[in-house]
């Protein structure tokens, strides 16, 4: 009886320390979790802030997107060409209402043989510089900029670029609502100087800026940049018109800037008659702190 007994006070006791412990936990799980939830929102808000950014071509962030690009069928064998272009974007502060946005285009080139027996051409094309200066821009307001455009003549082989020098205006206009982003970026080169016995240059790019965002770290948008060879006599060798979609999934490595990835491709529904019909791409956007 007295064992029993102290079995039972035994129990008696440790039923209610234990109900108390469960009741704790509880408490201090709920109030993991409530200060937690504020963290996940400035997160999810941060990372939807930094997606607008990188629709955005003259935000003030720094980046060195990577773009990888086969475009297939191209040239007269119909071989892939492939294309690497190293694009890094550095906003420079003038003062409390203008930025000067510098951006340039590196590119890194295999073209395929233009005939029989004739080896792929690898090496360095053309860059391109832009500078936008663009305003402080408001809240909810018109996002522009408007500045110089600098063709170089770097290519190492003619058969990579156009072997001339080139300038001319560009300029970018962009309204950002909710998920979306809607706007144009436009550039306009003539040539100056360069090779005499080369084609002179008058070319029109146009990059639609459309892309939707489906979450605070995933896009989905427009692929492709049209453009206008006025040179050339015959309009339909005069445009290429693509039509492309991609998917960006944004990342936070640990330890590291955050890292925006891209997948896309498309089809040139117009285009001359050597140029590529299919392209696919690849890009990483390197972000870095301001």
């Amino acid at each position: 009886m007295e064992n029993a007994t102290r079995r039972a006070g035994m129990t008696g006791r440790l039923l209610p320390i234990t109900a108390t412990s469960r009741f704790v936990a509880a408490s201090l799980a709920g109030c993991a979790a409530l200060c937690a939830a504020p963290a996940v929102h400035a997160a999810a808000a941060d990372d939807e802030e930094l997606q607008k950014k990188l629709a955005n071509p003259v935000a003030d962030l720094i980046t060195v997107p990577i773009q990888y690009s086969a475009n297939l069928n191209t040239g007269p064998l119909d071989k892939t060409q492939h294309t690497l272009n190293i694009q890094p974007v550095y906003p420079l502060k003038l003062n409390q209402e203008w930025s000067l946005i510098n951006r340039a285009i590196v590119p890194i080139l295999s073209n395929p043989a233009l005939a029989s027996g004739q080896d792929r051409e690898n090496g360095l094309g053309d860059i391109l510089y832009q500078g936008f200066f663009s305003p402080t821009a408001k809240p909810g307001g018109l996002i522009w900029g408007v500045g110089p455009a600098l063709q170089l003549k770097t290519a190492t082989d003619e058969r990579l670029g156009s072997g001339k020098w080139a300038i001319g205006p560009t300029a970018v206009a962009l309204k950002q609502e909710g998920p979306w982003s809607i706007g144009l970026l436009a550039t306009q080169l003539w040539s100056f100087a360069g090779d005499g016995d080369r084609q002179s240059v008058n070319q029109l790019q146009l990059q639609p800026i459309l892309s939707y965002r489906l979450s605070p770290k995933n896009t989905i948008g427009y692929a492709g940049i049209v453009t206008a060879n006025w040179k050339e006599d015959r309009s339909s060798q005069r445009w290429t018109v693509p039509l492309g979609v991609t998917y960006s999934i944004l990342t936070r490595p640990k330890g590291m800037q955050p890292v925006n990835f891209v997948f896309g491709g498309g089809y040139n529904v117009i285009r001359p008659d050597d140029a590529s019909n299919w392209f696919v791409r690849f890009q990483v956007n390197f972000i870095f702190p301001k």
